[in-house]
């Protein structure tokens, strides 16, 4: 599962945020990493969705990677 900082750890300058080295991605980059992250860890990506594991849930995996 993807780690969410708690706001004290968080940068509070635009100084201390460039030399975390934090980068911008959009949010196509994001959603495809975190989707990734969620499938390299066995993580279902859409939890309480039932009846649609074989149909629909497959193209929408491939849609988010692309």
């Amino acid at each position: 599962m993807i780690e969410i900082q708690p706001p004290a750890s968080l940068a509070k300058t635009l100084g201390a945020l460039k030399q975390s080295g934090w980068k911008s991605q959009s949010v196509k980059e994001e959603i495809r990493v975190n989707t990734v992250a969620r499938i390299k860890a066995g993580e279902q990506l859409f939890s309480g969705v039932l009846g649609y594991e074989e149909t629909v849930m497959p193209q929408v995996e491939n849609a988010l990677l692309a």
